[in-house]
């Protein structure tokens, strides 16, 4: 009878099991973090929110782009309201989405920033809403209803605030 070959066998047995339990310790070590659905849904909301400024950004698009709505706001009562267009886009964009939007311009004013929330869009958002925003850069505005009268380039922050309930 071979010793030799005994001892082999032994000792790959040793180490197949040494191998089982150093791989066992490792991945029960190992902390795996998966996001929870609500996570999941409010990032892709925001992806969704991103997406919607993206298309609505289309310098071609007249009332319905994001120039043309900081261009033609207008102001009744105290309160701001889109173009129709725009109005009517986005109204139905969030109605396929199943969401709710707010909807603020903002800009620098001297030292400090104005803001100005359309009423079209301007519910009240749940705690888990995401926000979402775009820089506009319109050539010259003169609009008296956000109070801004310039002939040099603006910029503008659009954002876009969405939730679902």
């Amino acid at each position: 009878m071979d010793l030799r070959a005994q001892t082999f066998t032994l000792e790959g047995v040793a180490a197949s099991l040494l191998l089982l339990v150093a791989v066992y310790t490792m991945f029960q070590s190992t902390v795996v973090i998966a996001p929870s659905w609500s996570d999941y849904a409010n990032i892709q909301l925001k992806q969704l929110g991103y997406d919607i400024l993206r298309v609505l950004d289309n310098s071609n698009g007249g009332n319905s782009s994001l120039i043309g709505m900081i261009e033609n706001t207008t102001c009744s009562g105290g309160y701001l309201y889109t173009p129709p267009e725009f109005s009517s886009n986005l109204t139905k964009i969030l109605d396929d989405i199943k969401a709710f939007g707010k909807l603020e311009i903002l800009w620098v004013n001297g030292s400090k920033i104005e803001k100005a929330v359309l009423s079209d869009f301007n519910k009240t958002s749940t705690p888990d809403a995401v926000r979402v925003s775009r820089f506009v850069v319109v050539p010259e505005l003169n609009n008296t209803c956000l109070g801004i009268n310039t002939t040099k380039p603006k910029v503008l922050e659009v954002r876009l605030t969405l939730w679902r309930t």
